[in-house]
């Protein structure tokens, strides 16, 4: 009995003494440092629930309409290039890629083409650039593989040293821009700290608020987010990111409140799926990426044209008839192209200019005050365009205005007026006519 008893104090003892070791444990520094390499696998799932209302200025009156979306994103994602400790560079192969938005009780579904499924994601100062290597994407589609909570944004939310329980550090602007999906951050005020530590695991906070613009709106934010930080493994394993967004109207957006959850599972993965294999990462540029690859397309609903154009251009307004688009340069407005349908004309004719040059000073509210430059412009395959230029008022404002006629063999037709400020005219360049120029008729 003796020897029992011995024996039970013994264990009793042993296991008190494993306590306080996973008692010093949890109480010991932790490094929370996510070791971010080339090459590294990560597999993503992200889920987005957001509720909100879009503002308008309609006759003079504030109006409202509620906005929600859900979305569902899960990709595998391979490391190119880092900068600033956090991914720069990746390349993701999308598995699954879908978002329900419903505006003022009008629902639109998005998902991305099975074509379309390797993005690649560069930060930049000006915020997140994807683009697809095999293709130009829509806008939907753009919108839905940028504008998802970014991972390349979590080695940077950690304080990259040795912390205790308790203790807090500050995340960087850099962080804070890529985290909230800004083009640029005024003021970032975003606080971490490691609130616990248990079996491997490190839970941690982001708490705090930031101020910054995206595409001409100014946008203020509220965070507050919980994550977890696999120690042996190295990595935040998980994230639930609470955001409440304020967002002034700009050239391109109108003004917003929403609220938006964001809930992330990341896992490490044993093998790169097909679309991240070498093979496919070698059709991805080193350096500036080519703009036929940053190249945005749009196709008439009704197959009268198709459209690539540059990024700078952001669709506004479409009727049956009409297209509107503009131009910004760095997030400020420069310009505004709307692209309209002209009747159709016989094979091989078209309006003749003289008609077109009356049709342009009978405009409702145009003064035409000097013709700037006047004439056809060069092109190919049987393709006529006529271009006037020229100086004015609009509801007694200075403006200038290019006017383009596009035809084309078979005698589709294509007016396309674009207005710009006296003092834009030289940062507007040759973008106009790459806009026109990129015009493309149905196929008959």
């Amino acid at each position: 009995m003796a020897r029992f008893t011995s024996a039970l104090v013994a264990v009793i003892a042993l296991l008190a003494g494993d306590s306080r070791c996973q008692l010093l444990a949890a109480d010991a520094p932790v490094n929370l440092t996510e070791k971010v390499g080339t090459d590294t696998r990560t597999k993503s799932t992200l889920i987005l629930d957001l509720k909100g209302e879009l503002f308008f200025v309609l006759e003079g009156k504030k109006e409202s309409v509620k906005l929600e979306a859900k979305a569902r994103h899960i990709f595998a994602e391979r490391v190119l290039a880092v900068t600033d400790g956090m991914p720069s560079v990746t390349a993701r192969a999308y598995e699954n890629a879908i978002a329900s938005v419903v505006v003022s009780n009008e629902k639109t579904d998005r998902g991305l083409p099975a074509d379309r499924r390797m993005i690649v994601a560069k930060r930049n100062a000006d915020g997140l650039l994807c683009y697809s290597p095999t293709g130009a994407l829509s806008r939907d589609e753009l919108d839905l593989v940028t504008e998802h909570f970014n991972p390349q944004c979590l080695a940077g939310l950690l304080p990259g040293k040795a912390v205790e329980v308790g203790d807090t550090w500050t995340v960087t602007d850099a962080a804070a821009q890529s985290a909230c999906l800004l083009g640029a951050v005024f003021k970032s005020q975003l606080t971490g700290k490691l609130t616990a530590v248990k079996d491997g695991v490190a839970t941690f906070t982001i708490d705090g608020t930031v101020e910054g613009i995206e595409h001409g709106s100014k946008v203020s934010m509220t965070v507050s987010a919980t994550g977890t930080f696999d120690v042996t493994a190295e990595r935040v394993s998980g994230l639930e990111w609470k955001q409440k967004d304020d967002r002034e109207q700009g050239p391109v957006s109108p003004a917003s409140k929403v609220e938006a959850t964001v809930t992330l599972k990341r896992e490490a993965i044993a093998e790169f799926p097909v679309d991240l294999s070498d093979a496919a990462i070698a059709k991805v540029p080193e350096g500036d990426v080519p703009a036929t690859m940053t190249a945005l397309r749009h196709a008439d609903t009704k197959g009268r044209y198709t459209l690539l154009h540059s990024r700078d251009w952001h669709v506004t307004g479409q009727t049956d008839t009409h297209m509107v688009l503009r131009l910004l340069d760095r997030g400020e407005f420069v310009a505004q192209a709307t692209l309209s349908v002209w009747r159709k004309a016989e094979p091989g004719k078209h309006i003749a200019a003289a008609d077109f040059k009356k049709a342009i000073t009978e405009a409702p509210g145009w003064v035409q005050t000097k013709v700037l430059t006047d004439g056809e412009l060069p092109m190919t395959a049987g393709r006529w365009l006529y271009r006037l230029t020229a100086e004015g008022k609009m509801d007694e404002l200075p403006v200038v205005q290019t006017f383009y006629l596009l035809a084309s063999p078979q005698g589709d037709q294509f007016g396309v007026t674009v207005a710009m400020k006296p003092e834009q005219v030289r940062a507007v360049g040759n973008r106009d006519l790459d806009l026109v120029k990129a015009i493309e008729f149905g196929k008959k």
